[in-house]
């Protein structure tokens, strides 16, 4: 390797690999990994009582929660990494939002654990899509790279089965009926012939209300998909969303 080639190299983890400070305090850690010791214990893997549809956390084991039940009904099992709290949603914001694309190996290889743990049948992975217009803004979309990441380590295709073909506002300042109503008519898929007898995983960074990925799997089910799922980096709680 020449220097050019080395030199690059070394930019190349500088900025998109910052592994030398713990991603969460900022302390230096000098190490392969993206946090100090004490930092990675407190990062909220979901553990203990579970909806087991919904997979969020609840006070004992339900089959079907408050939040889920005679509402997400579309897709047939759900499950996330993380309960979506600090610091884990500040890494979440920081990678949606700020560019912090370095983080895309961690979550991608805690999604894979999860896949290969309850999705290993899956045929297809995809994932949720932003308007053109709002992809050019960020330069990115979040949940496509999870998804093609995540399709590149468990090999199984990925494809971009919808389109949204309207802005929406954002979801996280919406309730739950404001937010059906504020993606109704937003996505639109592109090819049935993809989808037909398919067990399909939808890819995506947070489920709060589960919203999007209840209508994403009712466009999936009228397209006779064999079967939806949904796997996301992290979930609120059954504890946090009473006022949703």
């Amino acid at each position: 390797m020449g220097l050019k080639e080395k030199f690059k190299q070394f930019i190349d983890k500088s900025l998109y690999y910052p592994k030398w400070t713990c991603n969460v305090c900022g302390e230096e850690i000098f190490s392969d990994d993206y946090f100090c010791p004490n930092c990675k214990s407190q990062l909220s893997f979901i553990s203990g009582p579970i909806c087991d549809h919904c997979g969020r956390i609840t006070l004992v084991p339900e089959n079907y929660c408050h939040t889920c039940k005679g509402r997400l009904v579309s897709t047939e099992k759900a499950r996330s990494v993380f309960d979506y709290k600090p610091p884990i949603s500040s890494l979440i914001k920081g990678f949606k939002y700020d560019n912090k694309r370095y983080l895309l190996e961690f979550f991608a290889k805690e999604l894979s654990f999860l896949y290969f743990k309850y999705f290993y049948d899956c045929e297809v992975i995809t994932f949720v899509p932003m308007t053109l217009k709002s992809e050019k803004e960020r330069e990115y979309n979040q949940s496509r790279l999870l998804a093609e990441r995540l399709s590149e380590i468990v090999k199984t295709p990925c494809l971009a089965l919808f389109e949204k073909v309207k802005e929406t506002q954002r979801q996280a300042t919406l309730n739950r009926e404001e937010r059906l109503k504020n993606l109704k008519g937003a996505f639109r898929l592109i090819s049935r012939k993809q989808v037909k007898e398919k067990r399909i995983l939808i890819v995506d960074d947070v489920s709060t209300t589960g919203t999007t990925a209840e209508i994403l799997a009712q466009i999936l089910n009228k397209a006779k998909a064999k079967s939806v799922c949904l796997l996301t980096l992290a979930s609120v709680s059954t504890l946090n969303l009473e006022n949703l």
